[in-house]
């Protein structure tokens, strides 16, 4: 069997090279943003970490919805699935990867913001020093911001891995139907299938959206509380991301086969 750390490595590596090209087509977009502006002669000194900002938006997206397509290809990919590993190994060191590979992106978006802060880091550092004297005179607020970001960051991770968990399932599911399909007109029932498949996500995610809503609202009210909320909220997202992944086990195991 295929050890955790040499399946974590291979699939790994093509989801860091495809972020470092997401990566350098960004910093060639800033580039050439910048130039454009001191082209114009609207350069200000905040600028950078403005278009830095801007551009980072687009860049996480692309990133996400890149990483959800090369972790299904995994699932029907021949080169993969034959890999001697557990189906079970193969979903969660599959999801892990994809985790690895957006949090290396995100690392090198904050040094982005650094470097393009450089022009006023007087400022910034003025900005720290009126934190730390504000933070001074209030024993619990540092404590309480470590927290409650912590909770966020939880939340966020909690939130962008029941997304994933979310397609696979529907992915999974649309795979294992299509088996049944007959040869002759597969195209034809398979286009049919992808819109009852796409009516069933929108529904699901509308489904979950309400659930997630009305928990978040609940966790947010408890009792003012919003850093316990924030981690409620959380382990919330994760339970019904655990059981997403439940059900993409049992699909991957007895019905899903590669198509490639």
């Amino acid at each position: 069997m295929t050890s955790f750390y040499n399946l974590l490595k291979s699939l790994s590596r093509p989801k860091l090279r495809m972020m470092n090209r997401i990566l350098l087509i960004d910093v060639i977009a800033i580039v050439l943003t910048l130039l454009y502006e001191v082209y114009r002669g609207d350069l200000t000194s905040d600028s950078p970490i403005g278009i830095a900002l801007f551009y980072s938006v687009f860049v996480g997206m692309v990133a996400f919805v890149v990483l959800s397509r090369n972790s299904e290809h995994i699932f029907v990919s021949d080169s993969y699935r034959l890999i001697p590993a557990s189906d079970t190994k193969l979903y969660g060191v599959n999801l892990l990867s994809s985790f690895i590979a957006i949090f290396y992106a995100g690392v090198v978006q904050l040094f982005f913001f650094l470097l393009t802060s450089i022009p006023f880091w007087n400022d910034v550092l003025n900005s720290l020093k009126q934190f730390a004297d504000y933070s001074a005179d209030k024993p619990n607020f540092v404590p309480n911001l470590i927290y409650t970001s912590m909770g966020g960051l939880l939340l966020a991770i909690a939130a962008t891995g029941l997304l994933w968990t979310s397609i696979t399932l529907i992915h999974l599911t649309g795979n294992a139907l299509t088996a049944f399909l007959p040869d002759s007109r597969q195209k034809f029932f398979r286009f049919i299938l992808y819109v009852v498949v796409i009516v069933a996500f929108l529904y699901i995610f509308s489904i979950v959206e309400n659930r997630v809503d009305g928990v978040l609202n609940h966790f947010f009210n408890l009792n003012g509380d919003t850093i316990a909320s924030l981690y409620y909220a959380a382990i919330y997202l994760l339970g019904f991301a655990a059981l997403e992944s439940v059900g993409s086990v049992y699909l991957l195991k007895r019905w899903v086969e590669t198509g490639d």
